[in-house]
């Protein structure tokens, strides 16, 4: 059974149109057996939930025919909000026409607009917002800022009743935290500490979910790290990967591992960084994040560069050629070919 058991909260705020958590919880009532001995004591829904369509005409959820006994209990549990995963199947669909429709307006339309009107009063366009405000962040973290904030204003008008107080506390935490980060990239480093203390404070009143304090952890370590406090920020990784290992979440565990890494290459520690670095490789899907992929990979050049293993740096370049073509990363493939050229130059090559 998972270190990591949900709260009955936790399960309300999933269906109450978190989706990067929903799959997370499913997978975690079909495996515990705590979770399917108390769901096989209620009658399970019927079958048809998983024939349903929405408005779009999309499946809300799909369990193949025959189901498992985990199945069918899980589907006892989904009928009893079967009107809620309706909604959040409208209110997810309608969120990037909502997020294309805001971001078409200057910075200053877009708050009159979100307070204006109840069509943006929704989490999941809310949600959309934070994550564009997390990868604005590192190129304008002005910017990243500004759509973080805009989040923030249109979490404090939704509806505390249909969504639930706790579950809106773990946005604001969610959405602190990305305004925290906005400002270490900025520099502002006192400004970024007085975010996370406020993401804290939002996540001691949410639902007390160990992801949300987990990758609050990873932006304290990042701020510690570029605060030179690298002890600490060794520490808050490392606290964070364990977590994130014991909820089965090992993409998330290798963004930590990398951090840690790079923590660890800062503090001269270069052999413990490469090692670091080749069991985020393991765990991490290329396939679901190429863009992590390839920074692991490159972080490892620099790693052998600097340690003084040219001839490894440039096997590693002579075997991925591929990343010299890489979309969008003009940097780094001059950065690359300043690798390669420190290998060929170096004594002995």
């Amino acid at each position: 059974m998972p270190r990591i058991h949900p709260r009955p909260e936790i399960i309300d705020g999933l269906l109450q149109l978190l989706p990067e958590a929903r799959g997370r919880i499913l997978r975690h009532v079909e495996s515990c057996p705590a979770c399917r001995g108390i769901l096989k004591k209620r009658p399970p829904g019927p079958a048809a939930l998983a024939g349903e369509k929405g408005e779009n005409g999309g499946r809300l959820l799909s369990w193949p025919d025959g189901a498992t006994e985990s199945g069918r209990a899980v589907d006892g549990v989904l009928e009893r909000f079967r009107t809620r995963l309706q909604a959040a199947a409208r209110e997810q669909g309608e969120a990037p026409v909502l997020l294309a429709e805001l971001l078409e307006q200057p910075p200053e339309r877009r708050e009159v607009m979100a307070r204006n009107s109840r069509r943006f009063r929704s989490l999941s366009l809310c949600g959309l917002l934070l994550q564009r405000a997390y990868q604005d962040s590192f190129d304008d973290p002005a910017q990243g800022e500004r759509l973080a904030a805009l989040a923030l204003a249109l979490l404090g008008s939704l509806d505390l009743s249909w969504y639930g107080d706790r579950v809106l506390a773990d946005a604001r935490g969610r959405g602190w935290m990305i305004v925290g980060n906005a400002r270490r990239v900025a520099g502002d480093l006192p400004g970024a500490e007085a975010a996370l203390e406020t993401a804290e404070a939002d996540l001691r009143a949410g639902t007390g979910d160990w992801l949300e304090k987990a990758q609050l952890l990873v932006y304290r370590a990042c701020l510690r790290r570029t605060q030179d406090r690298l002890d600490e920020a060794a520490l808050l990784f490392r606290r964070s990967v364990s977590v994130f290992l014991s909820a089965h979440e090992p993409g998330r565990a290798a963004e930590s591992i990398v951090g840690l890494a790079l923590t660890e290459r800062r503090s001269g520690e270069l052999e413990a960084a490469i090692h670091t670095l080749e069991a985020a490789s393991i765990l991490l899907d290329s396939r679901e994040d190429p863009q992590l992929d390839l920074f692991v990979y490159f972080s490892r050049l620099l790693c052998l560069v600097d340690a003084g293993r040219p001839f490894e740096a440039r096997g590693l370049l002579t075997r991925n050629p591929g990343l010299y073509s890489f979309p969008g990363e003009v940097i780094l493939q001059l950065r690359l070919l300043w690798l390669e050229a420190g290998s060929l130059l170096s004594p002995g090559s």
